[in-house]
């Protein structure tokens, strides 16, 4: 499961904080369903197939039913997604329920789109890893998985691009089937890319999913911190693989792809 392009209802009864917060969500890559009202939120989450979501942002004040209730009614579900809380009436004791209730984080309104998107890709990243753990546990069983799981499961497991390949049960990367050495941000850096699917990210995007608290820095900045890891990767594969968009951002291809495309 890739970390953008993640589902995210959205719940929030102030139309004004709903477009905005929806704007900023669907401009970071994330698919978002919107709805104005916590009992319709919770009524949808309860009669709603289990998966459909990976987070769940909502409001915590609202009339009739709140975003407890919301939290509540997500964390009920057998594949249940993560739950961001906003709220502009921030108390330790309904940071406590929340909590309690599952909750991955509290945020205070007026919440900053950058400390927002930082809670979103983390309860992105958590819910990511939990399906991970899980797929790892049944690699055990995989034999004897029907044809259909295997396939999902392989889906799961495995990066390919070209000849490099990303195995995130075991954290390791082959190139030309062989291992290659690498250090733990140069695999995180490579799992960024490959999940773009030859899209171009920006350096930023790039540090803040290799960089967990570097959040507060500059283009320029993103960039610089990025180049020795792109140069040493670029030595250990073939460095075709790895695009500079000058001024933007790196993409992961497959040169012989790209070769291909060129001579039609």
């Amino acid at each position: 499961m890739a970390r953008k392009h993640g589902r995210i209802l959205l719940v929030e009864d102030d139309h004004a904080a709903l477009m905005s917060l929806r704007r900023i969500l669907e401009s970071a890559g994330y698919h978002v369903t919107a709805i104005a009202d916590g009992e319709t939120a919770r009524q949808h989450l309860e009669e709603m197939s289990s998966g459909v979501y990976d987070v769940v942002l909502t409001d915590l004040r609202m009339n009739d039913v709140n975003g407890l209730d919301v939290l509540r009614a997500a964390r009920r579900l057998p594949d249940p997604p993560e739950v961001v809380l906003l709220t502009g009436y921030g108390t330790l004791g309904t940071a406590i329920e929340a909590l309690r209730a599952g909750v991955y984080d509290y945020l205070l309104k007026p919440c900053k789109p950058d400390e927002l998107l930082r809670s979103i890709a983390g309860a992105m990243q958590r819910r990511y890893d939990a399906a991970l753990h899980r797929a790892v546990l049944r690699e055990h069983a995989h034999d004897a998985a029907p044809e259909d799981e295997r396939f999902v499961l392989e889906q799961l497991r495995y990066l390919r691009v070209g000849e490099l390949l990303v195995d995130r049960f075991h954290r390791r990367v082959m190139f030309r089937n062989r291992v290659i050495q690498i250090t733990p941000t140069e695999y995180e850096l490579l799992c960024c890319l490959a999940e773009a699917r030859g899209r171009v990210l920006p350096f930023r995007d790039i540090v803040q999913r290799v960089y967990l608290n570097a959040h507060a820095i500059s283009d320029d900045e993103a960039q610089q911190l990025l180049k020795t890891h792109i140069h040493n990767l670029r030595h250990k594969i073939d460095p075709a693989y790895i695009i500079n968009v000058r001024g933007v951002g790196y993409r992961l291809i497959d040169p012989r792809t790209l070769h291909r495309h060129l001579q039609q």
